[in-house]
């Protein structure tokens, strides 16, 4: 943008005419000239323009100078998890008002979807997720692959559905690193083919992500992609994962990283469930609820493993868990999570060991909801419960249809 669309910005602002812009300084045919950058000008008449606008041109053309670079560094606070040079290169941009007349309104707009992703403001994804998806068109390569970017990972983010974590995959790979030398986005890959089930390539891609951190000293990132790369290892019943754990737990107090650590615990917890370790699990889960901000989906998700280890192994009253079940439930309903109200649902009926009500649940209401919604993980331990439950108590419940569907998931 050159002086003279700085010139012609802040006149529309005014509401004033090329005319009375020029009035007692040039005609109004050199002010369109001087806006379209067609003919030279004098120091003279900027200084009038400047009065008339009551703006100083000068700074705001130092600030026009500025705008790639602090785009730029907008961009890397945002991947490095820098909060604080966020929110200051954010006003530092906010205070550009004519940004999205320039050739960089697009780079702005993603680099503040980015920023949106990173305060969880769903509706704000949303609204310029779908603004971009028309002009992509007119990007550069390097915004397009951005693009991209973002697209899978909000399917990645708020998605369950088994259909769009393989939409996402494929969009991840439509991503050249020669214009978009930006490889966190193999995280983002690993966590769809993690979610979908293919478990080699979701290890190779946490693998490239995390080599990536490191190279760049993101140690916040570098834990989330080793985390994942412990969930595969965790499925070793015979390998001993808590050293490995606490190693990432420690790094997480060192950078003083509560979510991350919140996040490990949760994640060890589950392993040591899925391995009937219920007291140490049971630990581990409640440390990871204290450090949870009791609201959201990140919270009721870890109640319920709280509660489920409780339950399973018998560490807490049943006038307790009855009591956390409620909350569960009431948590659910608020945040209209569905999903949770058929987990807890079959959490209480575990309670009171009431198996026929349990099974019933399971095969008539939450797995043809889990399947609807593609659930992936939950519809592999759904159908696997009721395969075992049948084959314990030849229960009619189970149908050849789900039979059928068990073979091909389990």
């Amino acid at each position: 943008m050159s002086v003279g669309h700085i010139i012609k910005f802040y006149r529309e602002k005014e509401g004033m005419t090329q005319s009375q812009l020029g009035d007692g300084i040039c005609t109004a045919t050199h002010v369109s000239k001087i806006e379209n950058g067609k003919t030279d000008y004098s120091l003279e008449i900027i200084q009038l323009f400047s009065q008339k606008l009551q703006i100083d041109l000068q700074k705001e053309s130092e600030k026009f100078e500025e705008i790639e670079k602090t785009l730029h560094s907008f961009n890397e606070a945002l991947i490095l998890n820098k909060i604080k040079q966020v929110e200051s290169y954010r006003r530092i941009l906010n205070n550009i008002p004519y940004l999205l007349s320039t050739k960089y309104a697009y780079f702005y707009q993603l680099v503040m979807l980015r920023y949106w992703f990173v305060k969880e403001e769903k509706k704000e994804i949303d609204a310029l997720l779908g603004s971009l998806d028309k002009v992509e068109a007119w990007m550069n390569p390097y915004e397009k692959n951005f693009l991209l970017h973002m697209k899978g990972w909000h399917l990645i983010r708020y998605s369950s559905k088994k259909d769009d974590h393989y939409e996402a995959i494929a969009i991840f790979n439509k991503i050249q690193i020669a214009y978009y030398p930006n490889e966190e986005f193999y995280y983002h890959l690993a966590l769809g083919y993690q979610y979908v089930g293919r478990q080699v390539m979701a290890y190779m891609y946490a693998e490239k992500a995390l080599k990536y951190f490191k190279e760049i000293n993101n140690y916040a990132d570098a834990i989330k992609a080793e985390s994942l790369l412990l969930l595969h290892i965790s499925e070793d019943p015979y390998v001993d994962v808590k050293p490995m754990y606490n190693r990432l737990i420690y790094a997480c107090e060192l950078i003083n990283d509560n979510d991350k650590k919140g996040m490990l615990l949760n994640n060890l917890g589950n392993t040591l469930l899925k391995r009937k370790e219920y007291n140490e699990a049971y630990q581990y889960l409640k440390e990871s609820i204290r450090l949870c901000n009791k609201k959201g989906k990140v919270y009721i998700h870890r109640l319920f493993n709280y509660i489920l280890v409780a339950v399973e192994g018998h560490l807490s009253s049943k006038k307790t868990l009855r009591k956390n079940i409620i909350e569960g439930q009431r948590i659910a309903l608020e945040l209209e999570e569905e999903v949770f109200i058929h987990l807890f649902k079959l959490l209480e009926y575990k309670l009171e060991d009431e198996q026929d009500k349990y099974q019933l649940y399971l095969a008539e209401k939450a797995f043809p909801y889990f399947k609807e919604h593609q659930h992936f993980a939950l519809m592999k331990s759904s159908l696997k419960e009721l395969v075992e439950m049948n084959q314990m108590n030849s229960s009619p419940q189970l149908t050849s249809e789900l039979l059928g569907e068990a073979v091909q998931l389990i």
